[in-house]
């Protein structure tokens, strides 16, 4: 399945604030392939402190894997989607 991963932080969680957890989130993305979870695209808008990701995963327990290490950091809004042709 494919999902669109919203993730939002505010100004108080921003990495560029803790440049400690920014390694952190970048290791996390990283390894998401092994939970299963694919990355195809990851987008972003600083300046609303949001990032757009769209992956692939069998089930919804490899995205809770995936990104458990990182659940503290913002918000994550968790979209199905599926490719229009």
């Amino acid at each position: 399945m494919l999902f669109m991963i919203t993730c939002k932080h505010d100004y108080s969680t921003c990495q560029a604030n803790h440049p400690e957890n920014n390694q952190h989130y970048r290791d996390t993305f990283s390894k998401l392939g092994d939970h299963g979870v694919k990355v195809h695209a990851m987008y972003s808008n600083r300046l609303e402190h949001t990032q757009f990701v769209v992956c692939e995963a069998d089930s919804m327990e490899q995205l809770d894997a995936g990104f458990n290490p990182i659940l503290d950091y913002g918000n994550y809004e968790v979209t199905p989607v599926m490719e229009r042709k």
